[in-house]
This record gives C-alpha cells, sequence and structure tokens, in this order.
C-alpha cells in the first residue's frame, strides 16, 4: 500500500518578521512528546546575505506515516492545533515573504510517498503533472513588495529547481530521497488552504498508483513549470489539467485563482499587517489575540531558552539528516 507523509513549514511573525522566539515555541512543542518530536520537528535559518533580514526563518512539523489523504489532513489539523497553542506570534504558511527578498528565508509544503510498486514510474508520472500542481498550490506571490507572479519561491529557492533527470539530486522539486527512499515533492508552497492540500494528496497518490506511464520530458517540465510559476495558467497547462481531471478531479477555479491570487488581493486591501493577521486567522481557524507580557523580558530569554532546550539536543539528528541527504 502507498504511503503518505507530509512536512509543512510555516512563518511565526512578531509582528513581520521571524524572530529566534520560533525555537522556543519549538521547545515547548517538543518537551510535550520528546520521541515524536525529536524526528518530527525541525528548525530553518536564514542564510548568506539573507541574515541581514534575520537570522529565523520558518518552523516544520510533519506527520507520521499515513495511509489516505484523509488520515494526513488529520494529522495536519492536529498538527496545526498544537503549534498554534504554543507560537504567540502571527502564523503564516507561506511561500516567501511578502516584503523580503531573501531565497533562502522560505517555507515549503513537502509530501513524502512510499510503498509503491514502481518507484520510476510513480516519480516520473507525478513529473508529468507537477506543474498543474504546482499551481494549485502557488502561495508565494510576492517580492520586496511587488506582485511577482505565482511562486516566487521557486523563482528563486535554494532548495528546489527544475528537474535535472538524476531522481535523487537533492536540490530540484521532486526527488526520492536518499534518506528515506521515498518520492518528495519539494515544489509546494506552504499553503493554509486544507482544501488545496487535500486535492494534492488525492492527485499525487493516484498518479503514484497508476499503471499508465508518462515518460519524463525534462524540455516540457521546465516550460511549464516556468509558466506556472510567473502567469499561470495558459492553454498549455489547461490541457494537462484535463489530462489530470482523467486521474483525479481538480476544480479549475483552484486553478484559474490561485491562492497566490488570494494573498495579493489581502496585501493591496489590508497591507502587509493586515495580510499577516489575515493568514494567521486562517492557519488558526480563529482570531488570534496576543497574551499580556514583558516583550523585553521575553525577547531575551526565550530564544536562548529555545537553543539549549531544542536546538541543542536536536543537534546530532540535524547532523545525521546533512550527511544522510548531501
Amino acid at each position: 500500500m502507498t504511503t503518505l507523509g507530509l512536512e509543512e513549514e510555516v512563518f511565526v511573525l512578531e509582528p513581520l518578521l521571524p524572530t529566534t522566539r520560533s525555537l522556543y515555541y519549538l521547545s515547548r512543542l517538543f518537551w510535550q512528546n520528546p520521541k515524536r518530536n525529536y524526528t518530527l520537528t525541525a528548525s530553518n535559518f536564514a542564510r548568506g546575505h539573507d541574515l541581514r533580514s534575520g537570522m529565523m526563518s520558518g518552523v516544520e512539523v510533519a506527520t507520521d506515516i499515513c495511509h489516505t489523504p484523509e488520515e494526513t489532513i488529520s494529522q495536519l489539523r492536529a498538527l496545526r492545533t498544537k503549534l498554534a497553542a504554543v507560537a504567540e506570534g502571527y502564523i503564516a504558511a507561506l511561500g516567501h515573504l511578502l516584503q523580503t527578498d531573501t531565497p533562502t528565508n522560505v517555507c515549503a509544503l513537502q509530501i513524502h510517498l512510499g510503498g509503491m510498486e514502481d518507484p520510476a514510474r510513480s516519480y516520473d508520472n507525478i513529473a508529468h503533472f507537477l506543474p498543474v500542481l504546482i499551481l494549485l498550490l502557488a502561495n508565494s506571490p510576492m517580492r520586496e513588495c511587488e506582485r511577482f507572479g505565482q511562486s516566487y519561491r521557486l523563482q528563486v529557492g535554494y532548495a528546489t529547481g527544475p528537474l535535472t533527470g538524476d531522481r535523487r539530486y537533492r536540490f530540484q522539486d521532486l526527488i526520492i530521497s536518499k534518506r528515506l527512499g521515498t518520492i518528495e515533492v519539494r515544489a509546494f508552497d506552504a499553503n493554509p488552504n486544507l482544501e488545496r492540500v487535500r486535492i494534492a494528496l488525492n492527485a499525487l497518490l493516484a498518479l503514484a498508483n497508476t499503471s499508465v506511464h508518462y515518460p519524463l520530458d525534462l524540455v516540457a517540465y521546465r516550460r511549464q513549470r516556468e509558466q506556472a510559476i510567473t502567469n499561470g495558467l495558459n492553454p498549455e497547462l489547461s490541457q494537462l489539467a484535463k489530462e489530470l481531471n482523467e486521474h483525479v478531479a481538480i476544480p479549475s477555479e483552484l486553478l484559474q485563482r490561485t491562492e497566490s491570487d488570494q494573498t495579493a488581493e489581502m496585501y493591496a486591501a489590508d497591507g502587509l499587517a493586515g495580510t499577516y493577521k489575515a493568514l494567521d486567522f486562517r492557519y488558526r481557524q480563529m482570531a488570534y489575540t496576543p497574551p499580556p507580557h514583558s516583550w523585553t523580558t521575553r525577547r531575551l530569554l526565550q530564544p536562548a531558552l529555545g537553543f539549549l532546550t531544542y536546538y541543542f539536543p536536536k543537534f546530532p539528528y540535524i547532523s545525521y539528516k546533512y550527511f544522510k541527504e548531501k
């Protein structure tokens, strides 16, 4: 039976950028269930020139191994509730922050599939339709508060890129994981809309298990990917979506008006802070009221506690993952 797993990265903003207090929130989550959360949570940091906008990037939570899209979504909903209970900033499920230009400070929704009969065929089938699925979950519309298109994260992100033909090469949109042996879809932006995520899971499962084989065309993939992340739907992608509908139904309106379009509309109407507040509401499914506290004291103590009680205990596992995946 094909298995599913999902890793969700999100920004915790205080008020408009992530801070190292995110490590404290991860620590609180970690110690609720250390055995599970040692491997199924993670912290991310900006790199190089992007450090000028701050050290911290997103935080990550992951599901257990699941067997159906419904089980995966149920676990993701529960993980969101748990993170929302400990995080005091605005939680933004977004591929790239609206006001920055930071290729290493990005958040993804990564989906793993395992247990396929023919992983190479499953990989090729997913790759064939991946530009449409990218558009389904695109949510990275802006660079320095100017509209880019559908996914600025995929245009510049350091951990993704067009397919190379080497299924195990790490820094591309779709890989066979060296560490886990799963097919890992790395192309999706973080997205607050659980219905879009559910549809993507159904599509991936159908493509992984169909006996039809769609040969990998690297030239077509690069062209369709570029269209998907910039201008969005065009006649070629529309035709690809029709082919995909032979395997799983995707409502056409979800491709015509993407999550990126909705986020950009929120920014035009409500500005930067208003957009992040609205994204937080969509993630939590409730209004967020910051608790009264001493910001000065907490800003000094909580990042240090986060490093001591979360990052340092996890450092051996972080090192293991790095060397296993490189």
